[in-house]
């Protein structure tokens, strides 16, 4: 299952502010968070720890980690300060769920 932008901007936006997941935010409230998606995701592929190559198909492991930095990126426009301390374990969550898994399989080769 995947999740879409305006998903994370919602969740990221019920983080940040505590609000009722079923209270619509205002239109301006989700733009400004909104504001900070591409340079987040931008950041987080640079740095290898998750490329999400569409931000309508999220995938459902790595929706709340991005959510949270999401909202920790954006909380200083709401009032909250960076949390370097979040940030640091919501990337090592996402490096730890987009890490590949051996398979203790032989490595089948060519030779030429």
């Amino acid at each position: 299952m995947t999740k879409t932008l305006s998903d994370l901007k919602t969740e990221a936006f019920g983080i940040l502010t505590g609000n009722d997941p079923f209270q619509a935010p205002a239109v301006e409230e989700l733009e400004v968070i909104g504001m900070y998606v591409d340079p987040l995701l931008e950041q987080l592929s640079r740095d290898n720890i998750v490329t999400v190559s569409n931000p309508d198909e999220i995938p459902d492991a790595v929706f709340l980690p991005l959510a949270r930095l999401l909202a920790n990126v954006a909380g200083p426009r709401f009032g909250s300060p960076m949390n370097e301390q979040a940030k640091q374990i919501d990337e090592r969550a996402l490096r730890r769920l987009t890490a590949t898994i051996p398979t203790y399989e032989p490595l089948k080769t060519e030779y030429f």
